[in-house]
This record gives structure tokens, C-alpha cells and sequence, in this order.
């Protein structure tokens, strides 16, 4: 649970999502590259749940949320899951200077795993499988002998 004497203060995140990661060909940094970049202020008292909730009026519901670390580059994000990761993220923060931005990205889930073979055994139309409650078309094959009757 976020601590409670927090209560008044804000806390900004500079969030991003829908871009990709890309190395920079100039200084050899991973950049976040496309998608949107917005600013989010909040309560320093929010909890996990709540910052989520906000998130999912502006990304949609599906997401992973991971933080930078003041200190840490990109190809360290520490992913976020609870009240307790989010205090301990702006704990970090604190320490370095109260009116720095947590740097946040947000990824879209991954699609569930019946909905990835579903959509494999769709596209390939194998014959035959039934995997996740779908049942590709079957192929019958008729024996020469058998059509003349």
C-alpha cells in the first residue's frame, strides 16, 4: 500500500507507449522510438491499482508498466506489478532529486496463448487439430474404389 503521508503531493510520470525500442546508430543508446509520449502527474499517494486504472482510460486495459531507474539506462527497466514496486520506484527518485519525472513505458500484453495458436492454426488451416476449442476444416480423402459406388 502506498504510504499515506505522501497524501498532497505529486509525483510526475513521462510515460510512453505503442513505440519500439531501437538502437541509436549515432552514440550506440537504446532509444524508445514512436507511439506516445505524455506526462502524467499524480499523487504521490496513489497505489499500483489506482495508476493503473488511469492508465487504462488512456492506453487501454491490456498492459506490463515498467519503470527506469534515475540512475539506470533503458536496457535496465524494472517492471512494476505492485504497490510495492511503485513505492520502491519513487523511492529511487527521491533520493536523486524531488522533482525529477519517473520515466515509464507501457507494453501491450502478450495475446493469450490459445489465441496464438488459434491464429497459427487458422492461417495454416492444418486439418484434423483440435487445440484450445478449435477445429480446423477436416479433409476427407475418398478412395478411388469407393467413388464409382
Amino acid at each position: 500500500m502506498a504510504v499515506p503521508s505522501d497524501s498532497g503531493k505529486k509525483i510526475k510520470f513521462h510515460y510512453s507507449y505503442g513505440g519500439t525500442f531501437k538502437m541509436c546508430p549515432n552514440d550506440g543508446n537504446l532509444k524508445y522510438i514512436g507511439g506516445t509520449n505524455r506526462i502524467l502527474t499524480v499523487d504521490k499517494s496513489i497505489t499500483y491499482t489506482e495508476l493503473i486504472v488511469k492508465w487504462w482510460d488512456i492506453c487501454g486495459p491490456s498492459m506490463n508498466l515498467r519503470c527506469k531507474l534515475p540512475m539506470d539506462d533503458l536496457y535496465s527497466l524494472v517492471k512494476v506489478t505492485s504497490d510495492e514496486d511503485l513505492n520502491y520506484v519513487m523511492e529511487e527518485y527521491d533520493r536523486v532529486g524531488k522533482n525529477m519525472k519517473i520515466r515509464a513505458i507501457l507494453d501491450p500484453l502478450p495475446p493469450p496463448i490459445p489465441e496464438v495458436f488459434e491464429d497459427y492454426f487458422r492461417s495454416y488451416k492444418l486439418a484434423g487439430v483440435k487445440f484450445f476449442g478449435y477445429t480446423p476444416p477436416q479433409v476427407y480423402h475418398v478412395d478411388q474404389a469407393m467413388a464409382g459406388h
